[in-house]
């Protein structure tokens, strides 16, 4: 679905989601049924995996995966934490990884498959992706000439969630422009309410939500081209554009009264508590990526412009970078090449995948498979999110799920958490996150 990508990831055409957007849904072309491997009822076979997803979307991957298993007689055992990330790093060093992890970060596939760690996906598999998928999916994750992940959900990351009925009752307007997002955030202030909840503790990947804000100001401050140069090191961490980033977000973090606790409260605030605040009422705005969606149905909220929850785009500031769309993904990444664990994969890079976990109707899952059927969504809330996966210009996945992990998934978060809780200043935050470089 990231085909119109070198521009895409969320949109922009529309900044508010409505019911008016439609979806072009492409006739699903699945791969016949996996067939079943041989197993005894007594001890069927087992295939292990990890993943940062809990909650309803938990749920959903159980549900699925339970489809899987009736044709096929393999049992998927999905063990889903917030802290995946060192979880997996700790069952890899002491040899026992699971079959299968779920990994949102490129860069860390990439490192798994250098140190070889990782199998690289057979033909069987990647078949599948070529012809359902956009090449940009397996780009990603190819070393050397090898796959080594299969795509399993897209996000789209620049959103703001906002309660339409607080929005009413106030008299707010949805800002299409960044003095306008600025202009509603004092005006919030002025009515005694707090703008923003931000939180960005997450276990042992504390610090991303920090990371993710600093890559959307990072496409609509200094643009895409800069945004390139910087996730492929082209210029240093500490550059004077990453500093005036850093210091932009910070700016509006720290503010009095901006956020919800303050900065003092931010880094130890949990990412999905601070979701849940903004459905509390506790704030007005949340800027998260789609699959926060989960979180407001799975508590019994309803999305889109008439329901509890909606979303728009997060403003551009200079007109000159087009509708820059932030994004992400994950992919499944094998550690074992047993026959029932090729067989997972297979069926987790078909279309079929996708139809059954939207089926389901648990929320929060957006599938960047170009064949699978859009109707499926349960909403024109979800249907919308789709077509802006396809639709922005340009399209930029997550800048530190590209870097090297040692820096992505590492000293950018942590170092960025000790700069956002004010142990360090701006310049130590960068400097430490430049030394990390390999």
């Amino acid at each position: 679905m990231v085909a119109a990508a070198c521009g895409s990831d969320d949109d922009a055409a529309d900044t508010v989601v409505d019911d008016t957007t439609t979806t072009t849904t492409a006739a699903p072309t699945t791969t016949e049924a996996p067939a079943t491997t041989e197993a005894t009822p007594d001890e069927p076979l087992v295939v292990t995996l990890l993943g940062p997803e809990t909650g309803a979307d938990a749920d959903a991957i159980n549900a699925t995966f339970a489809a899987f298993t009736e044709a096929t007689g393999i049992v998927v055992d999905y063990t889903g934490t917030a802290d995946a990330t060192p979880e997996l790093n700790v069952a890899l060093e002491a040899g026992t990884p699971p079959d299968l992890a779920v990994i949102p970060q490129p860069g860390r596939t990439l490192g798994f498959a250098a140190d070889g760690s990782a199998i690289e996906l057979p033909t069987s598999v990647t078949d599948i992706v070529a012809e359902q998928y956009d090449p940009f999916w397996a780009e990603l994750v190819t070393y050397q000439g090898g796959v080594y992940g299969v795509p399993n959900k897209g996000d789209v990351k620049s959103l703001v969630w906002y309660s339409p009925t607080v929005f009413a009752d106030n008299g707010y307007e949805i800002p299409s422009t960044w003095a306008e997002f600025e202009q509603l955030l004092a005006d919030i202030q002025a009515n005694g309410q707090t703008p923003l909840c931000v939180g960005i503790e997450s276990g042992g990947a504390t610090g991303w939500p920090f990371t993710d804000w600093m890559e959307d100001v990072m496409l609509r401050l200094k643009g895409p081209d800069v945004y390139d140069q910087w996730v492929n090191h082209e210029i240093s961490f500490d550059d004077p554009a990453v500093k005036d980033v850093a210091e932009f977000v910070g700016d509006l973090w720290f503010k009095d009264g901006n956020v919800l606790g303050g900065r003092d409260t931010i880094a130890s605030t949990n990412f999905k508590d601070a979701g849940l605040a903004l459905a509390n009422g506790d704030c007005v705005l949340h800027r998260q990526a789609n699959f926060a969606g989960g979180w407001f149905t799975d508590i019994g909220l309803e999305l889109g412009p008439d329901g509890d929850l909606n979303v728009f785009y997060l403003p551009t500031i200079s007109d000159e970078f087009g509708n820059v769309v932030l994004g992400a993904g994950t992919h499944v990444v094998a550690f074992s090449d047993r026959p029932e664990v090729i067989q997972v994969l297979e069926w987790i890079a078909d279309a079929e995948y996708a139809n059954t976990r939207i089926e389901g109707d648990f929320g929060g899952f957006l599938s960047p498979n170009k064949t699978h059927d859009t109707s499926l969504y349960s909403s024109s809330f979800d249907q919308v999110l789709a077509q802006i996966l396809v639709s922005a210009d340009p399209f930029r996945f997550d800048g530190s799920d590209l870097m090297p992990g040692e820096v992505g998934a590492g000293e950018f978060w942590s170092a960025g958490t000790d700069f956002v809780s004010g142990a360090i200043d701006v310049d130590e935050f960068l400097a430490r996150t430049e030394a990390a470089w390999p």
